[in-house]
């Protein structure tokens, strides 16, 4: 099963929101020294990190968009506060958001790989971006997500560090910095064992067993080994050779800082 956006309330929430988050905690360390930003965050969902933008950026104002209706209605009743906004609007050509551009950061994670036209989408933040604005994006790491079929029913595309690099370059951006998410050694150990586990899982005997104890009521199960935020860190690579040599040992997900030339 895929899961492409986790929602407060759910075993995914509990399992997968520190991996979701960390990507946050480093968008609020890279914008931090600054303060009154005015900021896009890019296919929100449902509003959980504009939330922890609003929270951790003094003075910031965000303006927090996505497509779907859905997402937007569990933003506005769970994550609202006064210096979020939550807009209906398209990636591809950010039309909505425009009105309250120029932005002097726009975030935008796990976004590019559901894209049909991504570079529409990074032509977009940067028509929207101040001069000097930067864009923190993230998108999985091909090489260690698919790395010989797409595995994910709903990405378009995965990207290698190269081609990840040479879409924010083709859009204008420059002063490209190249980041990595992967798992901490804690945190590899954990992802072990959780695979191991889920293959126990799998067992017919066991699934029966599950399936009778979900039957009892008021009984809920909380998520194997669920992730923390010390699972993982956050690396800096010098270029897009150093982490694609790396392959699938490399980061899971690739995030990028890149700027419109002052």
């Amino acid at each position: 099963m895929a899961i492409e956006r986790i929602v407060p309330g759910t075993k995914e929430w509990d399992a997968y929101y520190a991996n979701h988050i960390i990507r946050y905690q480093f968008a609020v360390n890279q914008l931090q020294s600054k303060s009154g930003l005015n900021i896009l965050d890019a296919a929100c969902g449902v509003g959980y990190g504009s939330r922890f933008l609003a929270d951790n950026l003094q003075g910031a104002s965000i303006t927090a968009v996505d497509r779907s209706r859905d997402a937007l209605v569990i933003a506005n009743k769970q994550f609202a506060t006064a210096n979020i906004r939550f807009v209906e609007d398209d990636c591809h050509t950010l039309q909505a958001a425009a009105a309250f551009a120029g932005f002097d950061a726009i975030v935008s994670f796990e976004t590019l790989e559901h894209l049909p036209q991504p570079t529409h989408f990074l032509n977009s933040c940067f028509k929207n971006l101040k001069t000097g604005g930067q864009l923190i994006v993230s998108t999985p790491n091909q090489l260690v997500s698919s790395p010989e079929e797409l595995n994910w029913e709903y990405h378009e595309k995965e990207y290698t560090a190269a081609e990840f690099y040479g879409l924010l370059k083709e859009s204008g951006f420059v002063n490209i910095r190249l980041f990595g998410q992967q798992f901490t050694m804690k945190g590899k150990i954990k992802n072990e064992i959780r695979a191991d586990l889920n293959r126990i899982g799998s067992n017919p005997l066991v699934r029966l067993g599950s399936w009778i104890q979900k039957k009892i009521k008021g009984h809920q199960f909380a998520p194997m080994l669920k992730e923390t935020i010390d699972d993982f860190e956050i690396v800096a690579f010098k270029n897009t050779e150093a982490c694609d040599r790396l392959a699938l040992q490399g980061p899971f997900v690739l995030i990028a800082i890149a700027e419109k030339e002052k």
